[in-house]
């Protein structure tokens, strides 16, 4: 389960970015993560909420968007699916998005 070295890593910078901040609790914690690292959502929340026992970050809400990958043939230019790296016209997939994992906000309160 890769899930949980995620959310341990999310807690580390959530906990480091709220020190600078000096804030007493973490409230919310949203994170873009790219369909291509095939997380699960639902085991990153609860990674997210094992990881987060004891800290000021307990009981913090984890929003999850996920983000697309845009996979197109190089050749015809054919949107095609996750699972097709070879176009139907003998083309190769050229993938952009999708493998990211983005902190995007925290929100604390001092």
């Amino acid at each position: 389960m890769h899930e949980m070295s995620f959310a341990e890593a999310i807690i580390r910078n959530v906990l480091r970015f709220a020190e600078e901040k000096q804030a007493k609790t973490v409230t919310s914690v949203r994170v873009r993560v790219g369909e291509l690292l095939l997380i699960n959502p639902e085991q990153l929340q609860f990674c997210f909420s094992v990881a987060s026992k004891g800290t000021i970050a307990e009981g913090a809400k984890l929003e999850i968007s996920v983000e697309r990958a845009d996979i197109r043939c190089l050749l015809c230019g054919r949107e095609l699916s996750k699972d097709e790296m070879l176009c139907e016209c003998g083309g190769f997939a050229q993938v952009k998005g999708g493998k990211d994992f983005i902190l995007e906000s925290v929100v604390v309160e001092v």
